[in-house]
């Protein structure tokens, strides 16, 4: 009889977690939700943010804010994530910059494992871009020899430290075996793009959302992107790889909320943003910013963060890259 009881009371309390959990997930949102962009407006992040935040907000079913949070090359950002309270309440664009800064940068308050991935929402391959008709609109090939012959003259800007396209920048050196000025701009594209406009940078490194709508209107010319191929969508610009360096650093972007936050929640985010990211208008505004829309879910965006972790500490040991 005792065994019996047990059981029964047993199953009475796990039908209780699976009812408390579904009202837990019926019942979330009930305000708005505030979505941290560690980067100034006009950033990559800042970009992506306020297109997944628009064509998803419908389904999660109320208002997404979006909240720039600029400082440190993303780190400001990151670290506001993930100190806040874990219930949903406060999600975050994150990119590969918060993957390496813990090993690169002195002083941050996160990790990787600070954060639970909701869905990857975008890739991009990171350029190499320049003023249209400026000195430096050449090929690649002529622009090494440029930088060979007068070393530590050619000022390169980059977006947040540590991230792609500020890899993009070492690893070029090391490959090329020239000495570039590093110019950084810790609000990402909103910065450096009109920098490089007004001659405070020569030639700049950046992802997809700092050249691809200014190549198309022909005000920046591109010499070569990462990628193993040519981008369809940019058939003229050459890869790295036809060059000969080994420049293969994509840039990718996720939806990130800090650990602790509930599954239920996790998975009704997720839902809401495969369908918001799912929509036309998103890919479309995806694809005039020179990214390609990519939703995962959230098992297969934390594998994604994973490999990407695994990529950029190779090149970190390979180059001996040291905390600054």
């Amino acid at each position: 009889m005792g065994s019996k009881l047990f059981l029964f009371f047993l199953s009475l309390a796990f039908s209780a977690s699976i009812i408390t959990g579904n009202v837990f997930a019926l019942d979330y949102p009930t305000r708005e939700i505030e979505f941290i962009a560690g980067f100034g407006p006009g950033s990559t992040i800042d970009s992506i943010a306020r297109l997944a935040a628009k064509f998803s907000e419908k389904y999660v079913g109320k208002p997404i804010i979006v909240v720039n949070r600029a400082g440190g090359g993303g780190s400001r950002g990151y670290a506001a994530l993930a100190a806040s309270k874990p219930d949903g309440y406060t999600i975050g664009g994150f990119a590969v910059s918060g993957i390496v800064q813990p090993y690169l940068m002195k002083g941050v308050t996160f990790q990787k494992k600070s954060f639970r991935m909701i869905s990857q929402l975008g890739v991009s391959e990171t350029g190499l871009y320049v003023k249209k008709g400026g000195p430096y609109d050449v090929t690649l090939k002529e622009l090494i020899k440029k930088a060979k012959e007068k070393p530590d003259t050619i000022r390169a800007g980059v977006g947040a430290t540590w991230s792609p396209e500020d890899f993009a920048r070492a690893v070029l050196e090391e490959e090329a075996g020239v000495k570039l000025i590093r110019v950084p701009f810790p609000g990402g594209g909103g910065e450096s793009v009109p920098a490089l406009l007004g001659g405070h940078s020569d030639i700049n490194f950046g992802a997809g959302t700092h050249w691809a709508p200014l190549y198309v209107g022909g005000k920046l010319n591109v010499l070569a992107t990462s990628g193993e191929q040519r981008d369809p969508r940019f058939p003229n610009i050459p890869t790295f790889k036809e060059y000969g360096y080994d420049v293969n650093l994509p840039a990718k972007y996720w939806l990130a909320v800090p650990a602790g936050t509930p599954e239920a929640v996790i998975n009704f985010l997720a839902e809401a943003f495969r369908k918001g990211c799912s929509e036309k208008g998103y890919k479309d505004g995806m694809d005039n910013l020179g990214i390609s829309a990519a939703w995962q879910n959230p098992a297969d965006s934390m594998k994604s963060v994973d490999g990407m972790e695994n990529l950029f500490l190779k090149i970190i040991k390979k180059y001996d890259l040291k905390p600054q």
